[in-house]
């Protein structure tokens, strides 16, 4: 017999579905950072038990993506500068890391990423659809880490600060002369990329994320 047969598929854990899903509602601004929110209301608002609800959190807590204050409550993730700083520190030392492992590895495989990329990313410009823009920065990014090829890496990096800062452009990369700038940076990188200059590269990497910082200390102040 041969027959392409479909396996059934398993249901997925309620608790992944809420985990994704509260973890995207903070992503895509539906909660402010700095807002209160609470296992009764998340449940009453998917529809689920209270259980899943706190198995997102403690997940969600462990991504920096909530506060959780205890007699207070649980909170969107607010920064400070000081932690904005700190943030970006590692950042930087975990991009840098994963670039310079990329070009070692599969910078071929990098460049093509990145140069697909960067085509998307200035079509959402042109089309002002900035929510798309943001997705595809954060992809951007992803690519370098990816492109390491170092699992420990790779996971810490989504962890971390994955999750936080797509949260930061969901809501602050909005105007167009930062985007113009954002466009401008991420192009130097992949032209540094397919030219295959390592050096060059790193430098561009770091000033991409300074400027970052700069921008969000303004902002989150």
């Amino acid at each position: 017999m041969n027959r392409e047969i479909a396996r059934i598929e398993k249901p997925r854990p309620v608790s992944e579905l809420v985990l994704e899903r509260l973890r995207q509602d903070i992503i895509e601004n539906r909660f402010m950072l700095g807002e209160k929110i609470s296992e009764g209301n998340l449940s009453e608002l998917y529809g689920v038990t209270k259980a899943p609800i706190r198995w997102a959190y403690s997940r969600l807590e462990g991504e920096g993506l909530i506060e959780i204050r205890p007699q207070s409550g649980t909170f969107v993730f607010r920064p400070t500068v000081d932690e904005l700083r700190a943030l970006c520190e590692l950042r930087s030392a975990l991009e840098v890391a994963a670039v310079e492992l990329a070009f070692e590895r599969d910078r071929a495989g990098l460049a093509e990423d990145i140069r697909r990329t960067c085509v998307e990313m200035r079509e959402a410009l042109r089309t002002r659809a900035q929510d798309a823009y943001q997705i595809l920065d954060s992809q951007f990014h992803l690519s370098i880490i990816g492109r390491a090829k170092s699992s420990l890496l790779e996971q810490t990096y989504i962890s971390q600060v994955n999750g936080r800062f797509a949260a930061l452009r969901y809501r602050f990369s909005k105007e167009e002369a930062h985007n113009a700038n954002s466009m401008s940076e991420h192009e130097a990188l992949r032209d540094a990329i397919a030219a295959g200059d390592r050096d060059q590269t790193v430098a561009l990497l770091r000033a991409h994320i300074a400027y970052t910082e700069r921008y969000y200390s303004r902002i989150v102040t």
